[in-house]
C-alpha cells in the first residue's frame, strides 16, 4: 500500500509539474469555468437570484455578467501573479470563488451608513447630475464624488454597482497580500492568508455591506506601497498611484514618508512626484466643468485631508473619542456623559453643537499630525525588521488620520493577518488590532457594535505602544 501511495504521489507531482509549464493558459481556462459555474448558480438559486429594485430580468442578467467579469478578472490575476505551481493557482481560484460567493451574500443589505451617507448623494446626482452631488456638502472630495458618479451611472440599481466596485477592490487587496507572501517565500501560508482575507468580517461589512468609496484609495495606496517596496522599486508607478489615491482620500498622504524614503534609496526621477501632486488637481476638472468653482474644487482636496467622515462608525482613530453633535452617533462616546457637568463659571455653553465638535476635531487632527511625525522619526531610527516598522507607521497613520474610514482600516487588517502568519513576535498587537476593528465595524448608532469606539481606540493604542516598545510584548525571552 505504501508503494502504491508513493507511486500515486509521484504521478500527481509529475502532472502538477507538467501543468505548471502551462500555468497561465490552464489558469485562465479554470478561471473561466469557475466564473461560468457561479454565474449559472446565481441565475437559479445563488445570492443574485433575487435582487431588489434591479429593474427586470434583463438588468439582473447584466449584473450577473458584470459580477462574473469581476470574478474572472480576480482569478486571472491569481494565475498571472507569482510563480507558483498550478495546483496552488487552482487552490487560490477556489478560495476566491468561495470568497466572492460569501461577499455577494450582503449585496441586498442596506446599511445605515449607506442609506444616510451614500444614497442621498446618489439620488441627488440621479436628478441633477454631478453638479447636484457636488452641492450636497459631503466630506468626500470632488474627485471621489466624480468617481461615485461614474460608478452609479448605468441601467443597474446604483447600490449594486457601488458594492460590486467595493468587492472588486477588496479582492485586489487580498491578491496583493498573497503576492507579498509569495515574494517573501511563505509557501502555503500565502493561500492561508488569501482565505483569511476572504472571510475577514471587516471586509464583508465594509465592502459588501457599507461600500465606502474610500476603499478605492486603500487599494491604490496598497499598490503604491507594493511598487515602492519591491526588490526593484518602480517609483514612477508608485508616485502615480499615490497621487490618484490622495485625490480620493486624505489618508493616502500618510504613506508619503515611505515613498520618500524609498525614492531616496532608489534615486528615482523626482519629476514623477510633481506629476503625482498634479493628479488630484487634474481629477478636479470634471467637477469644475460641471459648475463647481475651481477654488472650491481644490479646497475639497484639502477638506478631505482634515475633514471627519459623515459617518464615523467603526474607525478607531483619535476622533473616535469625540462625541458627535447628533446624539444618534454618540451612544458609546465616553465624553457625552460629562458634558452636562461643565462648570458654567468658565462661560462654557451648556449645549454641545456641531460647531463645538468641529473645533475639537480640528485641534485633535493637528495634534494627530504632530504625533504621526514623531512616529515617523521613531520608525526611521528603529532597527526593527521591515515588517515591524511598516506596522508601526501604518497603525500610527490610521490612528492619527481623521479622514481614515473603516475602508481605509482594511489595509491594517490585511497587514495584521500577514504579520500573524509571517512574524510570530507581532501576533499579539496584530490580534488586538483585528479584534478592535472587527468589534467596531458595525455602525454604533444601531447598537450593533461589539466594542464601543473608545474601547476599540484603546486597543489599537495599546497595540501601537507594543510596536513602539512602550509596552513589552513578552516575546524577548523566546527564540522564534
Amino acid at each position: 500500500m505504501k508503494a502504491v501511495g508513493n507511486r500515486i504521489a509521484a504521478m500527481a507531482s509529475s502532472l502538477d509539474r507538467a501543468c505548471t509549464r502551462l500555468r497561465l493558459p490552464l489558469g485562465m481556462a479554470s478561471a473561466l469555468l469557475l466564473a461560468a459555474l457561479i454565474a449559472l448558480h446565481n441565475i437559479s438559486s445563488g445570492p443574485l437570484h433575487n435582487l431588489n429594485d434591479i429593474g427586470g430580468w434583463h438588468n439582473r442578467a447584466l449584473f450577473i455578467a458584470m459580477t462574473a467579469c469581476v470574478h474572472l478578472a480576480a482569478m486571472g490575476c491569481a494565475a498571472a501573479m507569482g510563480k507558483v505551481r498550478f495546483s496552488r493557482v487552482l487552490l487560490r481560484q477556489l478560495i476566491l470563488t468561495a470568497g466572492v460567493y460569501i461577499l455577494l451574500q450582503g449585496i441586498n443589505q442596506k446599511t445605515f451608513a449607506y442609506v444616510t451617507q451614500v444614497q442621498p448623494i446618489v439620488r441627488a446626482m440621479d436628478e441633477g447630475g454631478l453638479a447636484a452631488g457636488l452641492a450636497m456638502g459631503s466630506s468626500l472630495s470632488a474627485p471621489a464624488l466624480t468617481l461615485l458618479y461614474l460608478i452609479t451611472r448605468g441601467p443597474v440599481y446604483d447600490m449594486y454597482l457601488v458594492k460590486l466596485f467595493a468587492i472588486a477592490c477588496l479582492l485586489g487587496l487580498s491578491l496583493l497580500a498573497a503576492y507579498a507572501a509569495d515574494r517573501n517565500e511563505l509557501g502555503i501560508r500565502a493561500e492561508a492568508l488569501l482565505a483569511l482575507c476572504m472571510i475577514l468580517p471587516q471586509g464583508f461589512l465594509n465592502a459588501a455591506c457599507t461600500a465606502h468609496i474610500e476603499i478605492a484609495a486603500a487599494l491604490l495606496t496598497a499598490v503604491s506601497l507594493a511598487l515602492s517596496l519591491s526588490d526593484r522599486p518602480r517609483m514612477r508607478g508608485a508616485w502615480l498611484c499615490l497621487g490618484a489615491a490622495a485625490a480620493l482620500s486624505g489618508a493616502a498622504l500618510y504613506a508619503l514618508p515611505v515613498l520618500l524614503y524609498r525614492a531616496r534609496g532608489a534615486q528615482a526621477e523626482w519629476r514623477f512626484a510633481g506629476i503625482a501632486a498634479a493628479i488630484p488637481l487634474a481629477a478636479c476638472i470634471p467637477a469644475i466643468l460641471c459648475g463647481m468653482g475651481a477654488g472650491e474644487a481644490i479646497a475639497s482636496l484639502f477638506h478631505a485631508q482634515l475633514a471627519v467622515p459623515d459617518v464615523a462608525g467603526g474607525a478607531p482613530n483619535l476622533l473616535s473619542i469625540l462625541p458627535r453633535a447628533n446624539p444618534m452617533e454618540t451612544t458609546a462616546a465616553f465624553m457625552l456623559g460629562r458634558l452636562e457637568a461643565v462648570d458654567l463659571v468658565t462661560n462654557a455653553q451648556p449645549f454641545y453643537t456641531q460647531a463645538h465638535f468641529e473645533q475639537m476635531a480640528l485641534g485633535l487632527s493637528l495634534a494627530g499630525l504632530a504625533l504621526y511625525m514623531g512616529a515617523c522619526a521613531l520608525a526611521w531610527r528603529s532597527e526593527k525588521p521591515a515588517l515591524h516598522r511598516g506596522l508601526m507607521l501604518l497603525l500610527a497613520a490610521l490612528i492619527c488620520c481623521p479622514a481614515a474610514t473603516t475602508s481605509c482600516w482594511l489595509l491594517a487588517d490585511i497587514a495584521c493577518l500577514y504579520a500573524i502568519l509571517a512574524a510570530p513576535a507581532l501576533r499579539l498587537p496584530a490580534c488586538l488590532v483585528l479584534f478592535a476593528t472587527a468589534g467596531g465595524s458595525c455602525y454604533p448608532a444601531l447598537g450593533e457594535t461589539l466594542l464601543p469606539p473608545m474601547a476599540a481606540f484603546l486597543l489599537c493604542l495599546i497595540a501601537a505602544c507594543m510596536l513602539f516598545d512602550v509596552i513589552p510584548m513578552g516575546v524577548k525571552a523566546r527564540k522564534e
